[in-house]
């Protein structure tokens, strides 16, 4: 698991090539389900273009860089961003209110925690120190979040390791 600031800005390195690609920028996900279908990657330099890559082409997200297999995985494009129909990307959708089912304020989407091996966007911390794990009962909208008051959180200290705390929060064991 990654918060979606902690990987914003991180190398994108090809193993091919050996070469650095550019840096992690974005990523877009499906507000239904909340998979991950790509990822925007900007390119190295003042005058760079910028590119995207398919989700499952990421090989790894790593501590300090990202991985892909090969250069070619990038499409590169001058065009703007634009999020396909029912699809958000998660810098566009940082600020998006988070209200319960009777329209009480939570807050707002402050952060993403995401897991890039599956894919899919876990759950959203809000401002002041709170995050609700993105399950059936949330509902994702291009306008708001409409979430289950008691799927709403307290974000415990460590939030530094999200994995470790993810797994208590979910009742698991934080080990592999």
């Amino acid at each position: 698991m990654i918060t979606f600031r902690k990987s914003q800005g991180l190398l994108v390195v090809s193993q091919e090539e050996g070469a650095v690609l550019g840096k992690l920028d974005d990523f877009q996900f499906d507000l239904g389900d909340h998979t991950i279908y790509g990822y925007r990657i900007k390119g190295s330099g003042m005058f760079s273009k910028s590119g995207g890559i398919a989700a499952h082409k990421l090989t790894k997200v790593g501590r300090d860089v990202v991985f892909v297999t090969s250069e070619n995985d990038i499409e590169w494009t001058t065009a703007g961003r634009h999020a396909e129909e029912g699809r958000a990307w998660a810098s566009q959708y940082t600020g998006t209110r988070a209200m319960s089912r009777r329209g009480a304020m939570l807050g707002e989407v402050d952060d993403f925690l995401y897991d890039p091996v599956a894919d899919k966007v876990m759950a959203i911390y809000l401002d002041h120190n709170r995050v609700a794990e993105l399950t059936s009962a949330a509902v994702t909208g291009p306008a708001a979040v409409i979430l289950d008051g008691s799927t709403v959180h307290e974000v415990p200290g460590e939030l530094h390791e999200p994995k470790a705390w993810w797994e208590r929060f979910r009742g698991g064991d934080s080990e592999d």
